[in-house]
C-alpha cells in the first residue's frame, strides 16, 4: 500500500492572486511547485447548514449560541467563511473575558461594534478590490442600505446618489462586485451587501 501526505492550503484570494503576480514575474522560483501541486478551489460564500456550522462546531464545547445569535452571526458575515471565523474569533476573546459560556444579543453586538474602528485591517483583501469607480460606488451603496430597513439599495437611488457616474460604467461596476461576491442581487435593480458586517463598516469609514 502506497502511503501519502494529503493537506489543505488556505489563503485569501488577493494574497494567491499577488503569489501568482510575484512568480510570474520569477519564474525559477521554487514556489511554483507549491501552487501546481493538488487543486485549486475558490471557496465561494456558505449557506444554510454550512454557516451555523462554521460558526457553532469549533467551540462547540466551549460556547453556548442561541439559534438567534447564530443568526445574526450568519447575516453580519454573509456566509464569507474568512469573515465567519474573524468574526468568531473575536467572539471567543470577549466570551473569555466576560468568564461565561452563554453567548448573549448583547454580546454579539459588542463584537460587532468592535469591528468599525477605522483601523480594523478585516476587511482589507475586500477593500483592495474597491478601486476606481468601484470604490465610489460601494462607499455610496453602503451609505444608502445603512438607512434602508433592509438593506437593499435600488437601482434609482443609485442613480439619484452617483449622477457623475455613467450607467453603463454603474452597471458594469455592479455587476463585477456581484462577482465578487462583495455584493448581493436578490431582485432585478436592487442590491445589498453580502456581508452587513462590511457594509457598515464601510458606511462608516468609506
Amino acid at each position: 500500500q502506497r502511503l501519502g501526505v494529503g493537506y489543505v492550503v488556505v489563503m485569501q484570494q488577493q494574497t494567491c492572486d499577488t503569489l501568482v503576480q510575484h512568480l510570474q514575474q520569477t519564474p525559477n522560483d521554487p514556489s511554483w511547485r507549491l501552487m501546481d501541486v493538488g487543486q485549486r478551489i475558490q471557496l465561494r460564500p456558505l449557506d444554510g447548514e454550512d454557516v451555523r456550522r462554521l460558526i457553532e462546531w469549533p467551540m462547540r464545547t466551549h460556547l453556548d449560541y442561541t439559534a438567534e445569535t447564530v443568526d445574526v452571526i450568519a447575516d453580519l458575515t454573509g456566509g464569507s467563511p474568512f469573515l465567519i471565523q474573524a468574526f468568531c474569533h473575536n467572539l471567543v476573546m470577549h466570551m473569555a473575558h466576560q468568564g461565561r459560556q452563554q453567548i448573549l444579543s448583547e454580546d454579539v453586538e459588542q463584537v460587532r461594534h468592535d469591528f468599525m474602528q477605522p483601523q480594523d485591517h478585516t476587511f482589507a483583501h475586500m477593500t483592495e478590490m474597491l478601486r476606481g469607480i468601484a470604490n465610489h460606488v460601494a462607499a455610496t451603496l453602503a451609505r444608502l442600505a445603512h438607512a434602508a430597513p433592509d438593506g437593499e439599495v435600488s437601482w434609482a437611488k443609485l442613480r439619484a446618489g452617483l449622477p457623475g457616474i455613467a450607467p453603463e460604467s454603474l452597471r458594469t461596476s455592479l455587476r463585477t462586485l456581484t462577482e465578487q461576491d462583495i455584493l448581493h442581487q436578490p431582485a432585478p435593480d436592487r442590491w445589498r451587501f453580502a456581508s452587513r458586517l462590511f457594509q457598515q463598516w464601510l458606511a462608516v469609514n468609506g
